[in-house]
């Protein structure tokens, strides 16, 4: 069971990671209307450079798994920098500076954790934060059978809307997420409907929620479960980066017969010396 909860937990960080790789930089002085409907866009100069802090804190309620606090948190540092801009593609390479993760409790065997730290990815984007595909990838963990494309892929779900939108304004994406991982793997179906809250001084906050579906295999145990999924996300539409983002998950897993109830929030947050 602890060595599951532990693949899970480098499942999770490393679609995370590659889900920073997405999120848009820093670009060139943009003129944003302050009323009216907004096309919400990221629209990176070269060069640019973004470094983001990043934390999850997750915690399960489980007789299995008896424990007074957090049973993994993680943190990690990640720089971005924005290489080219042709149109609407935008090349990005994102590197992890560093990685520390806390374990609620003793597990042996937390140094089969593959070593994160000086991982790299050369992705392409588009203006509305989806992924269009990986370039290539420096320092990613040997693990057999993890397949980094779907790991880059999945993590492309926070994505702006295709039309104009005005404050109130709301809109629906759909995506499975598929990882990859060693011979098991994870999968999930998201359905996130946004808000567009309101701008402030180039700022665009945006809310999301939905539902959440996710099935994970490893070391021949089947995992399910479903839950909710709601936060928070600030882009600044000037500088064409994302700023903030808050979110918390809340579900319900199943394994061999048992369930168990399972909460995880994440933090993104712009360094101020970016």
């Amino acid at each position: 069971m602890q060595s599951r909860w532990r693949g899970l937990a480098a499942a999770t960080t490393l679609s995370l990671a590659t889900a920073l790789t997405s999120c848009g930089q820093s670009p060139p002085v943009r003129v944003i209307p302050t009323e009216g409907p907004l096309a919400l866009r990221l629209v990176p100069p070269d060069g640019q450079v973004s470094r983001y802090a990043y934390s999850m804190e997750t915690s399960v309620d489980s007789p299995m798994m008896p424990s007074d606090g957090p049973l993994v948190t993680m943190r990690w540092l990640q720089t971005q920098t924005v290489l080219s801009v042709e149109g609407d593609v935008i090349r990005i390479r994102g590197a992890v500076d560093s990685v520390s993760m806390d374990m609620g409790m003793n597990m042996p065997g937390m140094d089969l954790l593959p070593e994160l730290t000086e991982m790299s990815f050369t992705s392409e984007m588009d203006p509305r934060g989806r992924v269009l595909r990986i370039i290539e990838s420096e320092g990613a963990p040997d693990v057999p059978g993890m397949s980094i494309e779907s790991l880059v892929e999945g993590a492309s779900y926070f994505v702006l809307p295709e039309e104009e939108v005005d404050t109130g304004d709301t809109w629906t994406f759909e995506t499975p997420v598929d990882l990859a991982l060693g011979p098991g793997g994870v999968s999930m179906d998201m359905a996130f409907t946004y808000t567009f809250v309101g701008l402030e001084d180039g700022l665009a906050t945006l809310s999301f929620e939905g539902p959440m579906e996710m099935n994970m295999e490893m070391e021949g145990m089947a995992m399910g479960g479903s839950g909710t999924i709601t936060g928070t996300m600030v882009v600044d539409l000037v500088e064409g980066r994302h700023v903030s983002q808050t979110s918390r998950m809340d579900a319900e897993m199943t394994i061999a017969g048992m369930t168990m109830k399972m909460n995880s929030t994440t933090t993104l947050e712009l360094m101020p010396d970016s």
